[in-house]
């Protein structure tokens, strides 16, 4: 579970690249390119690591108990871990929203630098902390819980 995590971390870190996207320099471009392909390729290493998660406590059904209940998208602030995911997911999905409208009514702002540092950092957590919404509130998450307290 640590290291699903840890990819899903590092894919959306991987979105900062973006901001190099606008400047037209030959170094920049490539930065921006490897991390398009550092985000995929740990978005992929980070689901794989979850499904193999789930293909564990799938045929564990010792632990039923902990496996109970809604699936972890539709769950809201379940655990503490969660309640800090979820409210960090609805603020950055607030500042993702205002800066898409601000660019959308302002074109004039895609200049401005920190503007796009603003808006992918914003994004770039908006999405790994949705990806840990639905980790931190589903039934593996709480698997994974119930197998560190017994141990």
């Amino acid at each position: 579970m640590k290291r699903t995590i840890l990819f899903l971390l590092i894919s959306s870190a991987a979105l900062l690249c973006a901001v190099f996207d606008n400047v037209d320099n030959g170094v920049a471009k490539s930065i921006s390119f490897i991390g398009g392909l550092l985000f995929f390729l740990f978005l992929l290493l980070g689901y794989f690591m979850f499904y193999r998660f789930s293909q564990f406590r799938k045929q564990n059904t010792d632990r039923a108990k902990a496996t109970k209940g809604k699936p972890g998208i539709i769950v809201f602030f379940s655990n503490p871990p969660a309640k800090k995911a979820d409210i960090a997911m609805i603020i950055s999905l607030v500042i993702s929203m205002v800066t898409l409208i601000m660019g959308l009514v302002n074109t004039a702002i895609h200049a401005n630098i920190l503007f796009n540092v603003i808006s992918v950092l914003s994004s770039a957590v908006f999405i790994f902390t949705i990806q840990m919404h639905a980790i931190l509130n589903g039934v593996n998450y709480r698997y994974y819980m119930e197998l560190n307290k017994n141990e």
